[in-house]
């Protein structure tokens, strides 16, 4: 029998005096710090992205704000106003930015599902389940588009110029992921290639707030975004391939921890970081996945909970990961050059937030 909390503070003696044990911020923590330090810029921001979200043609919001309200932590808004903060910019246009890169993801998602066939987002159906795949890639569409015109109605040149070269970029890391889709390959100069266009570059646009900071911190707050995104996004990768875990159906169509389909990148095809890893350590397993994909995506249930569980057996998990937090202390080096502020400690959480969230 387990003693109560009455019991075990009257059987113990104290503990003998000094210093108190240091106890690491769990990932809640981390997060909820910075979010209460801009909790209403955060408020306005929100306001914002409601506002850029509405349309008179009704079925658009309801499309959007299937996935866009459904959750999250709003991680791209919070980067954008940290930097803000952390750097003293004061101007208007921080919401607008805030506001821009979450509705530009938000439109991400909506294509994705419809490419990857997606069944599951943020721990609900995927709005084309709900609405069709015509509906959910032109509602994304409509977000792309409302983000470009809101950002251009700032007249602010270097962030419609930044936002541009941005949107470019991540279009490109679109076709480069899946024109490799299905196909067996190991070379990590292409997955990071895919990283560094389809999710660094927008979270690097939104934690140097579109370049609109004083000049110095533009490029540090870039560099710390898109090392935020490579750990982000080698953090996800790693969670896809994790095993069932109690309790969960067998066929892994139930959403995972991160809100997805688990073993969603498996079934497209997709070469991830962890996969690559198991692969390059085990031959046995090479040969099944290669064979697997040589059969032609999607691969079946059965397959993807056999290999996964093989993967599991590995080190390639604990590989990626340890890849996943050499990219956050880049991020946290990158933040050296601002001034010493609690905006920049949240900074800093954050970077360690996204490799902590959910393992």
């Amino acid at each position: 029998m387990s003693e109560s909390a009455t019991e075990l503070l009257s059987s113990h003696r104290p503990a003998p005096a000094g210093p108190a044990p240091v106890v690491a911020p769990s990932p809640k923590g981390l997060i909820e710090r910075a979010l209460t330090l801009v909790a209403e810029d955060l408020a306005a921001s929100e306001r914002t992205f409601a506002t850029l979200l509405h349309s008179d043609i009704a079925v658009i919001p309801q499309v959007g704000g299937h996935l866009a309200f459904a959750g999250g932590k709003r991680l791209r808004p919070l980067l954008t106003l940290l930097a803000a903060e952390a750097t003293g910019f004061k101007g208007p246009e921080r919401l607008t930015v805030a506001a821009v890169g979450e509705l530009l993801h938000t439109a991400t998602l909506l294509h994705d599902d419809v490419i990857d066939e997606g069944e599951f987002r943020r721990g609900r159906p995927a709005a084309r389940m709900r609405y069709g795949n015509g509906m959910a890639v032109l509602a994304g569409d409509f977000c792309l588009a409302r983000s470009l015109q809101a950002v251009a109605h700032t007249g602010r040149d270097i962030a419609v110029r930044s936002l541009s070269d941005c949107v470019t970029r991540m279009a490109e890391g679109e076709v480069a992921q899946l024109s490799h889709a299905g196909r067996f390959s190991l070379d990590r100069t292409h997955y990071e290639l895919v990283i560094d266009r389809k999710t660094a570059a927008l979270i690097a646009w939104c934690s140097s707030v579109a370049g609109l900071v004083p000049t110095p911190f533009i490029e540090p707050l870039a560099r710390y975004g898109r090392r935020i995104g490579y750990a982000f996004q080698i953090t996800d990768d790693v969670l896809d391939v994790r095993p069932s875990a109690p309790g969960q159906s067998p066929d892994r169509t139930s959403p995972g921890t991160i809100g997805k389909d688990p073993g969603q990148d498996l079934r497209e095809g997709k070469m991830t970081l962890p996969i690559i890893l198991a692969c390059e350590a085990d031959p046995a397993l090479r040969r099944m996945v290669e064979d697997a994909l040589d059969a032609g995506p999607p691969m079946d249930p059965q397959t993807v909970e056999h290999l996964l569980e093989r993967i599991d057996h590995g080190e390639a998990a604990a590989e990626a990961l340890a890849i996943a937090e050499d990219h956050v202390a880049q991020a946290v080096d990158a933040l050296q050059v601002l001034p010493a502020s609690p905006a920049r400690e949240a900074l800093v959480g954050a970077a360690h937030y996204v490799v902590q969230r959910t393992l």
